[in-house]
């Protein structure tokens, strides 16, 4: 059946008013040639983007037990406006999914799930049995600086903390260790004020309102480089939870050093104390190692609670409290890179690994064979997972 939605709308209107705000800026900051910013560029329009094709074949973690393939094919386009002191950037996404995976309960369950977004900007343009085609806007936001201030309002990717695997620090926008797009972060609804104090010190505020429409979360930091640390000072309150925290980056000989160390007072149960800490090398024929741990002390059972109560946490924080992960890479070619990682569950002894080949065939077009293989008994987080294969091709433009 084929169908429209409001998304559209949303989505339409969105974009026009950013474009609508950049012109009344434009209007508003328009002079001469003479009383132009020193050093400032002329207004430029430009446009990018990518088409990426791949397929998945695996089984559902559900009860069904369903063989699937999932194929999806995506167009973005990156349309940014530059001119002084403002920067419109405006990303769309539309999503053509196809295969048996479509017709799943897994499928199902996966898109009635809570949205990370506050604002909803999504339109399904067809679903049928066999494919569904979707349009999204994967950023949408506005820049505006001045002197040593930055205020970005919109759909963005706020970085948080430095882990690389897990994070105790970022509860609005991070990666799924598992995830197969490795360089898709979903991004939230914020607006962001940054003030540079200096070279290598600036304070930052966010406040990003619950697409669940509960607590407003929002997060401030202090950062500052020690001797050539980068060091970072956090209050947050996401949901209902106060967090207090700190997270480090630094070189120690030939090794980089990252962590993260955090308070919560939490508004269920007891508080506790979360913390991720990393050591990677990277050699000189071009193969890295990394290596990093996530420990927390809340009760398992109160974590299981806080899910229930705000679904959105399944999605931003580890299902379990204390993991190791692995990562290697090694580039046998400029255009040939092999990447693994290795994930494993201290509390239930469960296990996954995720490897990837990567093949550069030219400047602008990459091709990728991935799987991911689970180990564990049927009750354990990677243990109810199966076997997942995948090849993948990205054409940027």
């Amino acid at each position: 059946m084929y169908k429209t939605s409001c998304g559209a709308s949303k989505a339409l209107a969105t974009a026009f008013f950013f474009c609508c705000a950049a012109n009344a800026l434009h209007a508003q900051e328009d002079s001469p040639p003479d009383a132009q910013t020193p050093g400032t560029s002329a207004d430029s329009l430009r446009v990018s983007g990518y088409n990426k094709t791949f397929g998945i074949a695996s089984r559902t973690a559900d009860a069904n037990d369903d063989n699937y393939f999932l194929g999806l094919n995506r167009t973005r386009f990156k349309l940014t406006y530059l001119r002084p002191h403002l920067e419109v950037r405006v990303e769309n996404d539309t999503e053509l999914r196809f295969g048996d995976y479509i017709r799943t309960a897994q499928f199902k369950s996966e898109t009635s799930a809570p949205r990370r977004q506050y604002w909803d900007m999504e339109t399904t343009l067809a679903d049928q049995n066999g494919h569904n085609i979707r349009n999204d806007m994967f950023r949408t936001y506005m820049k505006m600086s001045y002197e040593n201030a930055d205020i970005i309002f919109g759909r963005q990717r706020i970085v948080l903390g430095t882990g690389r695997m897990w994070s105790t620090v970022d509860m609005l926008n991070p990666l799924n260790p598992l995830q197969i797009e490795r360089d898709e972060y979903v991004g939230v609804d914020a607006a962001l004020t940054e003030y540079k104090l200096g070279a290598l010190s600036r304070v930052s505020a966010v406040i990003a309102p619950d697409p669940a429409r509960g607590a407003t979360r929002w997060v401030s930091q202090y950062r500052r480089n020690f001797g050539g640390t980068d060091i970072n000072f956090t209050a947050a309150h996401y949901w209902n939870d106060q967090l207090f925290g700190t997270d480090f980056a630094t070189q120690l000989g030939g090794f980089g050093l990252h962590g993260e160390l955090t308070y919560t007072a939490a508004f269920r149960g007891r508080n506790y104390s979360s913390a991720v800490f990393g050591v990677d090398y990277a050699f000189q024929n071009t193969f890295n190692i990394s290596a990093e741990t996530y420990q927390s002390n809340q009760p398992r059972l109160q974590r299981q609670a806080d899910f229930f109560a705000e679904p959105l946490r399944f999605q931003t924080e580890p299902l379990g409290t204390r993991y190791l992960g692995l990562n290697m890479s090694y580039e046998f070619t400029p255009l040939l890179k092999a990447e693994g990682f290795y994930f494993f569950n201290q509390q239930d002894k469960s296990r996954a690994v995720s490897t990837t080949l990567t093949y550069s065939m030219t400047d602008n077009l990459q091709l990728q064979l991935g799987m991911q293989q689970f180990y564990g008994h049927d009750n354990t987080e990677f243990g109810r997972l199966h076997a997942l294969y995948f090849v993948q091709s990205q054409w940027f433009f």
